[in-house]
């Protein structure tokens, strides 16, 4: 997890606290992070430094500001990004993601994908209202969104609603491409367009229920597949004019008009953000 001009790929390890059923069978906890570093001592003689850690007191909002809150800014800017948990089973991954939508939880344990699209949906109107504010067309947006599920390396498409359950073992339509650039894209996947921030966490509701599940040791209803959900961001905005000495924005020169003001020049900005479940 890493912003524009920093490295590729950063890594943050969260550990979780202990399960009921691990505190009644007297289970002990292994690790100890080091003070004010990104360390943590596993037993008395190994020790694991990553980008992050996060000890077992660490809170979702905490997570979200420090690993994912400037990879969503950045999309406004046309920088794609991934954020993709990766763990054994029961090791809090769906939480950390946000995608259990328990009801029980409260806002302040929401995970990374429902704060993602609240900030995502809060920084279009932002830009909205900042437009209006200063004068200039206000930025146009488009919201769409795709839900993979790989199962036993068959890629499925969880927004396919003819799609049925039981038909998981017939081969599917969706491909896999690369173009010229090097980058990857599939065809065949349904894609939905969204309009808001309820309209969006809804599809990921309903693209969810229908992963694949099972009963494991660690997780009596654990997903047995791994979930891509991406989020494509297109932006129509006026583009960025610098500001030059002298007074010489919009057509002025040290206060005289010099000519008619032209017309304003736009620029299309396209970002796509994956967040990835792996089981």
């Amino acid at each position: 997890m890493a912003s524009q001009g920093d490295c590729c790929v950063k890594v943050a390890l969260r550990i979780r606290p202990q399960m009921a059923k691990e505190k009644i069978e007297g289970c002990h906890v292994c690790t100890l992070v080091t003070p004010g570093e990104p360390q943590v001592l596993l037993g008395k003689d190994k020790a694991f430094t990553y980008d992050f850690v996060f000890d077992i007191d660490s809170e979702q909002p905490h997570i979200y500001q420090t690993c994912v809150h400037k990879l969503i800014e950045g999309c406004f800017e046309g920088y794609n990004a991934t954020v993709f948990a990766y763990g054994q089973t029961g090791s809090g991954k769906t939480y950390t993601m946000g995608t259990g939508f328990d009801v029980s939880l409260g806002v302040q344990e929401q995970g990374i994908i429902p704060r993602a699209v609240h900030q995502l949906f809060e920084g279009i109107q932002t830009r909205r209202i900042h437009a209006q504010d200063t004068g200039i067309p206000a930025p146009e947006f488009k919201v769409s969104a795709q839900f993979l599920e790989l199962y036993n390396e068959e890629i499925l498409d969880l927004f396919d609603g003819a799609r049925d359950p039981e038909s998981r073992s017939r081969k599917s339509n969706i491909k896999i491409h690369e173009d010229a650039s090097g980058s990857i894209y599939t065809t065949g996947v349904t894609s939905r367009l969204v309009h808001s921030e309820e309209e969006l966490l809804q599809c990921l509701k309903l693209g969810a229920l229908s992963r694949t599940t099972a009963s494991t040791q660690m997780n009596a209803q654990s997903s047995r597949s791994h979930a891509i959900f991406t989020i494509y961001l297109c932006q129509m905005r006026v583009c960025q004019q610098p500001q030059m000495n002298g007074g010489t924005e919009n057509g002025e020169v040290n206060g005289v008009d010099s000519g008619p003001i032209s017309q304003p020049e736009y620029e299309t900005l396209m970002a796509k953000f994956h967040f990835v479940d792996l089981s």
